[in-house]
Formats: C-alpha cells, structure tokens, sequence
C-alpha cells in the first residue's frame, strides 16, 4: 500500500495540472496562442533559470563522479541506434520511420523530469537529474537533426543547425551553471530569493502548458506504428534501462531520475523537429498526445512496482 501511496502522490498531481492546462484550453478560457506564449516563458526562462539553480546548488561529489551521466549517455544512444536497426525492417515510409525512431529514444525529461522526482522525494531533493538534464538535452538535439536528416529529404544547414544547439537555452543554462559551481562564488541572498521565486514558478507553468498542448487527433490510420511507438518508449525502452541500471547498483533519487528520462513520453520537440525536416508531423503529433497520456498509467505502474522492491 505504501507503494501505490508513493506512485500516486508522484503521478496524480502532475497529471491534474496537465488535464487543467488540456481543459482550460478545450475551454477556450486559454486560447491556443496564450499558450504558446506561455512556453516561450518556460522554454527560455522557466527551465533555464530551474536548471542553473539546481546545477549551482548540487553537492560538488556529484560532479566528481560522472558515471551516471556516462550510463545516460550511452543509453539514450543505444536506444536510438537500436531502434534505427529494427526500424529498418519494417515496411514504411523513411518520413514515418524517422519519426518513429526519434519518439523511441527522445523523451520528454526536460519538463517532467523535476515535478516527478519532487513530488517523490520534496521540493529541492532532485539528486542527479539536473546533471543528467545538462548532458541529456545536447545529446538529445544532436541525435535528433542527425537521425532525422538521414531520413529526410530536406537537406539541414549545418551552421544554422550548430548556431541552434550552441544558443539553446537550457545548453547555455547548463554551461553557465556549471562554470559558476566551480568558480565558487557565492550566491547573493537577494539572487537566491528571485532565483526561488522563478523555480517554483516552473513546474505548475511547464506541465499547464504541457496540458495545453495537446492536439486531439484521429490516430485510426497510425495505430500499429503508434502500438509500436508507445511500446518502445514507455515499457520496453525503461525496462533494458533500468535493469541495466540496477545491476550497475544505482537506486533512490538517481534511480528514479533514470525512469522518468527513460520512461516519460514523447518530447513535444519532436513534433517541429519532424516539421520542419519534412517527415510526418502527424504521425509525430500523435506520438506525443498518445505517449502523455499513456505516461500517467505506465509512469504509476514503474513507481510502484520500484517502490515496493525498495529501489526507489
């Protein structure tokens, strides 16, 4: 019972602010373009000031053992070459099998990264998953323009695509929160105080907007591909991941960081990734709608099931 307690108070709280952002906006109480704005917000002010206070703030120990973000990296790579490998065998379009591969091993960490592993462990008490967010957002972007440029038929321009990964702001957040670790200066209080007030701002906003994006699209013509998609992104991919990880022996809050990088649903950047090199949006639509909403019933499963053998 202590288990399903812990997976509910985990999960239940951010799928209610996700199903407020998806009323308010079925309202039309927040039009589409608000929400829009709102994201702008969190994209480039919200996460990237969250991230640099929780990278600033972790124990120096942390930094000085990179395992775990080694672990992350050859994971999220793994997953993307071997979902490349099966793709292959299967009897559809490059611009469906390109969106396919990157909805596998691209998840949506960035905003539901912290919420989960706080409303687990408390505000604040987020272990390694700053770290992890630092490492995993480059190698995310990079995979993603790399792997869908190879399914695509647009050709990318290289330096507008190193000019986008160099002035993305959760990058730049990571390095300049980083460089201030180790620089040790201290903190200002008055910086401390606003630094907080954005920080609890960001995780009500992030899974609102996230409720807010979602698309009600017919899904009849991609089920199978979308059967497979959902598949792989939240039971079979978190669960190569974190037996890997357990067998490596890591539990607690690093354990549960790796779940939901591992485990969460379709990163909403895929869907203008897709668009934009010229594959299929639609399908890359309702690979995010499909994944968020099957996330709240997988998600609460993984916490239990991890709760109750004592991992996390």
């Amino acid at each position: 019972m202590h288990s399903i307690v812990i997976a509910a108070n985990a999960v239940l709280s951010v799928a209610f602010m996700m199903l407020l952002g998806a009323l308010l906006k079925n309202r039309n109480i927040i039009r589409e373009a608000s929400f829009k704005d709102f994201n702008w917000v969190v994209f480039h002010i919200c996460l990237p000031v969250t991230l640099f206070n929780n990278i600033q703030g972790m124990d120096p120990a942390m930094l000085s053992d990179p395992g775990i973000v080694l672990f992350a990296f050859a994971a999220v790579v793994a997953a993307a070459v071997v979902s490349m490998l099966l793709m292959s065998r299967v009897s559809i379009s490059d611009r469906q099998r390109g969106v396919v591969v990157q909805a596998i091993f691209r998840s949506n960490f960035v905003i539901l990264g912290l919420p989960i592993i706080e409303s687990i462990y408390g505000p604040g008490n987020t272990g390694s998953v700053p770290l992890l967010i630092a490492f995993v957002v480059p190698t995310f972007n990079i995979l993603s323009v790399l792997i869908l440029q190879h399914y695509s038929d647009i050709k990318g321009d290289l330096r507008r695509t190193v000019k986008g990964l160099l002035t993305n702001p959760l990058i730049l957040a990571a390095i300049i929160g980083l460089a201030y670790k180790f620089s040790g200066i201290r903190t200002p209080e008055i910086l401390t105080g606003i630094l907080n007030q954005v920080v609890r701002m960001t995780t009500p906003l992030s899974l609102l907007v996230l409720g807010g994006s979602f698309q009600l699209v017919s899904v009849r013509s991609n089920a199978k591909l979308l059967f497979i998609t959902t598949a792989g992104r939240l039971v079979i991919v978190p669960l190569i991941a974190l037996s890997a990880a357990i067998a490596l022996g890591y539990s607690g809050v690093d354990l549960a960081g790796l779940l939901v990088l591992f485990g969460g649903p379709v990163a909403i950047a895929s869907f203008s990734m897709a668009m934009q090199m010229g594959l299929d949006d639609e399908l890359a639509a309702q690979c995010v709608m499909i994944t968020t909403i099957g996330v709240i019933f997988t998600m609460f499963c993984w916490i239990t099931v991890l709760s109750s053998l004592g991992f996390v």
